[in-house]
C-alpha cells in the first residue's frame, strides 16, 4: 500500500506539473501579456486623424472569402452573417461556398442586400474563388482555364484562392489573388498550444489569440509583386471563415440532442439526462443549445478586411473597382484603415490616379499616402523595397517616382513590435 500510495502521488504531482508546463504560456498571456496589448490598442486609438477627402469614390469595408451553410463544412446563416457584418462595420461579403457538384447553379444561397450588408454568392474550387455575378451555370467538369475564361468573357470574377499551393500563374484568364488567407496562416501552426489557448483566452482576449497565428506571408508577396510586372493582378485578402472549428449542440424532433464538431460534422447523438442537462440552454437563433467556439464569424470580420472604393454599394460598381484594382487590405483587428489612399498627382499637382491606375510616366509628378493612424511606410518598386519611412508618418510623398509597378505597406509600432498593417494595390506607371 505504501508503494501505491508513492506512487500515485509522484504520478499526481507528474500530471500536475505538465498541466503547469502546459497552461503556463496561456496564463502569462491572460495574466501579462494579452492587457498589455489591450492597453496599446486603447492609446494607439486615440492617434486616429480623419484624413482628407481626395477621390469622390466612397471606401467600403468587405470580406472575401467566406463559407454559409452552402457549404458541406459550414452551417452559417443569416443570423450569424448579417450580425457580424453590422457589428464590425462591413458592407459586403463575398461567399464562396462549395458547390454540391460538378453543375453549380448560379444565383444560389444568400444573394442581395440584408439589413444594409450586401451579400454576393460565389464558389470556392480547384484552387478558384470565383463570383459569377450573374446568371448561369459553371461546369467544373471543363478545364480550369477554360473556366476562367468563360467566367470572365461574361463579367465574372475569377480570382486565384490559396496561392500558398500550386496554380498556373500564366493564366490569362484570371484577375486576382489572395495575398493573405487567415487558413493559410494558420497551416505552419502546433494545434494543441493554440487550442489550450483559446481555452485560457478565448473569452476574453479572443482578437489577441487569434493574432498569435500570425506570419507575414512574404512567399506569396514576392510572387504577387512578381507577377504584376507582367500584368495587372488584384490583390486581396481572404479570411476565409467558415465559423466550423467549434463544438455545438442542438435539438432534433425526437428529443435528443445532436452534437455538431469542427468542419460541421455531426459527432454524437444524445438524450437529455441528469449528467449533461446542465451544459444546454435556451435555442439561440440558429436553434444551438450549447456552443463552445473558436472560428467565428464575428473575430473572422475584424481580423482583417478589403476596403474597395467604388460609387455605391452595388455588386456592380464593387465588381468594377475590384477589377481595377481600388483596393487596399488591411489588419482591422489592430486598426481600422478606412481613410487610408494611395495616389498620383501630376506636374501640376492634380489626382491622376489611384492605386490600381496604369498611368504614362509624364502624368506622374509624385506618388503619395494617407493613413488615418501613424506608421512606417514602405514604398514598394517592382518587388524592391525602394523607401521606409520612420514608424510615425501620417503620410509620405515620392516626387518624380519613374516607371515601375508600386505599392504601399504600412507597418505599426505595436505593442514594442513592429507589426505589418496595410497593403495597397499597386500603380502602374509605364
Amino acid at each position: 500500500m505504501r508503494i501505491f500510495k508513492y506512487s500515485f502521488l509522484v504520478f499526481l504531482g507528474l500530471l500536475l506539473l505538465i498541466a503547469a508546463i502546459a497552461l503556463a504560456p496561456a496564463l502569462w498571456r491572460r495574466w501579462v501579456v494579452y492587457p498589455g496589448l489591450e492597453k496599446a490598442a486603447v492609446a494607439f486609438q486615440q492617434l486616429r486623424r480623419e484624413p482628407p477627402a481626395i477621390t469622390r469614390l466612397n471606401t467600403y469595408r468587405g470580406v472575401m472569402h467566406v463559407h454559409s451553410f452552402w457549404s458541406h463544412d459550414s452551417e452559417g446563416t443569416l443570423f450569424d452573417l448579417v450580425p457580424a457584418a453590422q457589428q464590425n462595420g462591413i458592407d459586403f461579403i463575398f461567399l464562396t461556398d462549395h458547390p454540391h457538384g460538378n453543375l453549380d447553379t448560379f444565383p444560389r444561397g444568400y444573394q442581395g442586400l440584408y439589413e444594409g450588408v450586401w451579400i454576393e454568392p460565389g464558389s470556392e474550387k480547384q484552387g478558384f474563388a470565383v463570383w459569377p455575378l450573374d446568371t448561369m451555370v459553371i461546369d467544373w467538369k471543363a478545364d480550369k482555364d477554360t473556366v476562367a475564361k468563360n467566367l470572365t468573357e461574361r463579367g465574372g470574377l475569377v480570382f486565384y484562392a490559396h496561392t500558398e499551393e500550386p496554380h498556373n500563374w500564366a493564366n490569362p484568364y484570371y484577375q486576382g489573388m489572395e495575398i493573405y488567407n487567415f487558413h493559410t496562416d494558420t497551416k505552419d501552426e502546433s494545434l494543441w498550444p493554440h487550442i489550450i489557448n483559446f481555452a485560457v483566452n478565448g473569452k476574453k482576449f479572443r482578437r489577441w489569440a487569434f493574432r498569435e497565428m500570425f506570419d507575414e506571408q512574404t512567399t506569396i508577396l514576392a510572387r504577387w509583386d512578381s507577377l504584376n510586372q507582367q500584368r495587372k493582378i488584384v490583390g486581396y485578402s481572404a479570411v476565409d471563415t467558415h465559423e466550423n472549428q467549434n463544438f455545438r449542440a442542438r435539438m432534433i424532433p425526437d428529443g435528443r440532442v445532436q452534437w455538431v464538431g469542427p468542419n460541421a460534422k455531426p459527432i454524437d447523438t444524445v438524450k437529455i439526462s441528469f449528467w449533461n442537462r446542465w451544459m444546454f440552454g435556451e435555442p439561440d437563433a440558429n436553434g444551438w443549445i450549447f456552443k463552445w467556439m473558436i472560428d467565428t464569424y464575428p473575430e473572422g470580420f475584424n481580423y482583417i478586411t478589403n476596403y474597395v472604393l467604388a460609387d455605391t454599394l452595388s455588386v456592380a460598381s464593387l465588381a468594377e473597382h475590384l477589377k481595377k484594382g481600388h483596393l487596399y487590405t488591411a489588419f482591422k483587428s489592430l486598426a481600422d484603415a478606412r481613410g487610408f489612399l494611395f495616389y498620383a498627382r501630376n506636374h501640376a499637382g492634380e489626382i491622376s490616379g489611384i492605386l490600381g491606375d496604369s498611368l504614362r510616366v509624364e502624368q506622374v509628378g509624385s506618388l503619395e499616402a494617407v493613413s488615418p493612424f501613424p506608421g512606417q511606410f514602405r514604398l514598394i518598386r517592382s518587388g524592391q523595397t525602394g523607401y521606409i519611412s520612420d514608424d510615425s508618418q501620417y503620410a509620405c510623398r515620392w516626387e518624380q517616382p519613374g516607371k515601375g509597378v508600386y505599392r504601399v505597406e504600412v507597418h505599426l509600432l505595436f505593442g514594442g513590435k513592429r507589426v505589418p498593417w496595410l497593403y495597397s494595390n499597386p500603380i502602374f506607371i509605364y
